[in-house]
């Protein structure tokens, strides 16, 4: 017994000395946002007690890394991601060895004095090509008619905003890109279109995929437009934006525009809801100085609201709503100076997406995630009168011929589940996913005939009067209102396989199958990105893919939207035969999907001064594109068959730039070198009167040299320059007849070189116990001619007469920012 007296005590001395021994220990990071959700690959710095010595990881999709040998005594931790203040803390050695850490988003506000933005780094967990614009940026870049955030999307290399406001990536058609609110698909149902409308002082990020991008996402070979907007946090907040009307000197002094946002959020319960809710109107008086006063004038009225609830159940369970709506109405859609009131349709354009998503983490890095959406799109558009309509090679007569009422709507139920890490030759997080989406569409034309007049003749009846005052005389037949359904069904798997510290491999495998096209399709997916030193200074990423397309329902339907019949008459107005019937087939089981292979390799480097480059290359190469086409050359019928005769090519080359200065300047500039084309460029359908059969070119949106530039520059006490600029090619225009029919090939002309400078100086200040401010500025000041319209009818004088243009503008805004 005095042995065994003696034996314990030694025990536990010897025990005592073997922890104090125990110098590495296991550390768990969990990084999270104001809100409690969890940021993903955040860079996380330990520094040790020797200077020279610091240990990093990377957090996964649930928030964690962990140091798993971390030797004893004081340590450093911060914590950095772009978009989020960087968070330091000091690390009690015998303290809990798992700590959370709290990243606050940026806020054009600062809470505290001694907050510091996360430097930009280049991200070595990144393989997608992708491009973004913070919310500060959207709201910071100088642009006109700045209340639609998709213009903003133009100051993006490799995407293209035309006249209508929708969008092309890496010279894709629009239909072809894909575009998510908060995780869910809003593209329009039927014709792909970007329609959503959210107030542009709701957004936290956009990004922009043209290549590389993940498995997760399909039916657009396009790209990926993903748009993130906020939420409330612990403290409400109030921020409104133009609320003082402007006017305009066109022919006198008028009222101009009228563009008030409204934002609130805040908490409901503390530490558990948030609420966020963005309000924001548009009224805009839009005049054509070459039509004469009292008829020159179109209002254009929106009205839109977007609502976000956020509940942490648990701290493991986080539940968001949201609901977006918007009305939106044109009085004279399509004004100008060859489209006069009388001669234009009032157009209304209600939507609404609805949305609420689950996720749940479990233990251990686990992630589940489901969410369930609806969207819906409607169209009015009315004509004025009920006159005939007639086209001279100048400007048309009477009253719009068409009027149409359509609905379109997606419901969506998706699921993504993200497994935990597993270790084996390295690191893999893998994750999985469903998409189930019911689709449909419901249409009602109403199109009375067009009168295509000859040059100087006068208003007429084309088959009465003889000779024939016309060209062409156009007619369409009753068609009887149609409804198209179509359900999608989509699954994938990833594997990101961190096969070293710098080697990075993403490999994905997408499955689609769609009630109309009723194919199976697997799209393989492969991108790497390779840290090329130590300092991660330089990457090089590559990576191939074969995607497709949703199948587009706009095009599935054409046969169902109605004919056409032509009456074709000679320069002296005599008959040339018969009438010609034109209609549309589409037999989908005996063609194939569309496919398209994406292939694109980049380097970037980060040269002295925080100079971020980067130099990317994208080439596209279609096949088995969807496309309507002639099928009797005679014309003596022209019956227009859906075929898989399309072939898209597309080489894009791009070099960009970044710095940035601090306190939220900056500046940014890209060049691309591009090229859009298809053997197939023609779109046939029943209202689109041109006649010819289908050939190759350019398509509408091409342009083989873009530059770029945009940034936030310091001035003096306080004041900031906002600029943005453009540079780019013409667009390509087709030249026809005044039977509209096609003259040399498509894309014969180009519009002129387009250049647009934006100047915008700005104040920050505090009055009255709140934060302000004040902006003004000039869009286009230089005040260059960027032609819209051009008459492209080679029998008219005016041919090559260009027409409307967005003149020099001075603009002002003033924003009330609340208190910190």
């Amino acid at each position: 017994m005095r042995a065994c007296s003696l034996l314990v005590p030694a025990l536990a001395f010897l025990m005592a000395l073997a922890h104090g021994a125990q110098t590495p220990s296991r550390l768990s990071v969990i990084v999270l946002d104001e809100n409690g959700v969890a940021v993903p690959f955040a860079r996380v710095t330990l520094q040790l007690p020797q200077p020279s010595l610091a240990l990093r990881c990377e957090t996964g999709i649930s928030g964690v890394c962990e140091f798993p040998h971390v030797p004893e005594g004081p340590r450093q931790l911060r914590v950095d991601k772009e978009g989020y203040y960087s968070a330091t803390s000091s690390i009690d050695p015998t303290g809990s060895h798992e700590v959370e850490v709290t990243l606050n988003h940026l806020k054009e506000i600062k809470e505290t004095v001694d907050v510091h933005e996360s430097p930009p780094v280049i991200e070595g967990s990144q393989t997608e090509s992708q491009e973004r614009l913070t919310g500060i940026d959207v709201i910071n870049i100088p642009y006109p008619s700045s209340h639609d955030y998709r213009n903003v999307l133009n100051y993006i290399p490799m995407t293209i905003v035309d006249p209508y406001a929708q969008v092309h990536v890496a010279g894709s058609q629009t239909y072809q890109t894909v575009t998510e609110l908060d995780g869910l698909n809003v593209t329009q149902p039927s014709n792909g279109q970007l329609l959503l409308h959210v107030s542009t002082d709701a957004f936290r990020l956009i990004r922009v995929e043209p290549s590389r991008y993940s498995a997760e996402f399909g039916k657009g070979s396009g790209g990926v437009i993903l748009l993130e907007t906020g939420i409330g946090d612990d403290h409400y907040r109030f921020i409104a934006t133009d609320f003082i009307p402007s006017w305009q000197n066109k022919k006198g002094w008028k009222f101009d525009q009228f563009n008030p946002r409204l934002t609130l959020s805040g908490p409901i319960l503390k530490g558990k809801i948030w609420f966020f809710d963005a309000l924001d109107g548009s009224y805009q008086n839009e005049i054509v100085t070459e039509l004469p006063d009292g008829q020159n004038q179109d209002v254009v009225s929106r009205l839109g609201n977007l609502a976000k609830i956020q509940a942490n159940l648990t701290s493991r369970n986080i539940l968001t709503t949201s609901f977006n709506l918007n009305q939106y109405h044109d009085q004279h859609a399509g004004l100008s100076a060859q489209n006069p009131q009388a001669s234009t349709p009032a157009v209304g354009q209600p939507a609404y997406q609805g949305g609420i998503k689950d996720q749940h983490y479990f233990a251990r890095g686990t992630l589940f995630e489901v969410g369930f959406g609806f969207n819906r799109y409607d169209l009015n558009q009315i004509s004025r009168g009920v006159d005939p309509f007639f086209i001279s090679p100048e400007t048309a007569v009477g009253s719009y011929y068409l009027t149409a009422h359509t609905r379109a709507d997606r419901w969506q139920a998706k699921s993504n589940l993200y497994l935990r890490p597993r270790e084996w030759h390295g690191r893999h997080d893998l994750k999985v996913g469903i998409d189930l989406d019911r689709l449909r569409y419901d249409a009602d034309y109403l199109r009375n005939p067009i009168s295509y007049l000859r040059e100087g003749q006068p208003v007429g009846d084309c088959l009465a009067v003889t000779p024939s005052p016309c060209s062409r005389y156009s007619v369409f037949p009753g068609a009887p209102a149609l409804t198209q359904h179509n359900a999608e069904l989509s699954g994938y798997v990833q594997d990101r396989w961190l096969l070293t510290p710098r080697l990075l491999l993403e490999a994905g495998l997408r499955y689609d199958w769609d009630q109309l096209d009723r194919h199976s399709r697997l799209s393989p997916r492969l991108a790497a990105t390779w840290v090329l030193d130590d300092s991660g200074n330089t990457k090089l990423s590559a990576g191939f893919g074969v995607f497709y397309d949703a199948t587009a329902i706009f095009l599935i339907a054409r046969p169902r939207a109605g004919t056409r019949i032509d009456y074709f008459f000679d320069q002296d107005g005599s008959p040339l035969g018969g009438p010609v019937l034109s209609s549309f087939t589409a037999d989908l089981q005996s063609l194939q999907s569309p496919r398209i292979l994406n292939e694109s390799v980049a380097l970037e480097h980060k040269l002295p001064a925080e100079i971020y480059l980067k130099m990317e290359y994208i080439r596209k190469r279609g096949i088995h594109g969807f496309v309507y086409d002639l099928t009797d050359p005679s014309l003596t019928n022209a019956t227009f068959a859906l075929s898989n005769a399309r072939q898209d090519h597309y080489d894009g080359l791009q070099i960009s730039g970044r710095h940035a200065f601090g306190n939220g300047h900056m500046v940014a500039a890209s060049y691309v070198r591009s090229r859009a084309r298809t053997n197939q460029v023609l779109d046939f359908n029943i209202d689109n009167p041109q006649f010819s059969r289908q050939l190759p070119g350019p398509y509408p949106w091409d342009t083989p040299n873009r530059f770029l530039s945009y940034g936030l520059l310091p001035l003096v006490k306080g004041f900031d320059l906002a600029y943005s600029t453009e540079i780019h090619t013409g667009v390509p225009f087709n030249v026809v007849n005044d039977q509209q029919r096609l003259v040399g090939l498509p894309a014969s002309r180009r519009f002129p070189t387009w250049f647009t400078l934006n100047t915008h100086v700005e104040k920050r200040f505090h009055a009255l116990g709140y934060y302000w401010a004040i902006r003004g500025g000039f869009n286009n000041v230089t005040g260059r001619k960027n032609w819209i319209y051009v008459n492209n009818d080679i029998n008219s004088p005016d041919f090559l007469t260009y027409s409307v243009y967005n003149g020099r503008a001075f603009t002002g805004r003033i924003r009330f920012l609340g208190r910190k």
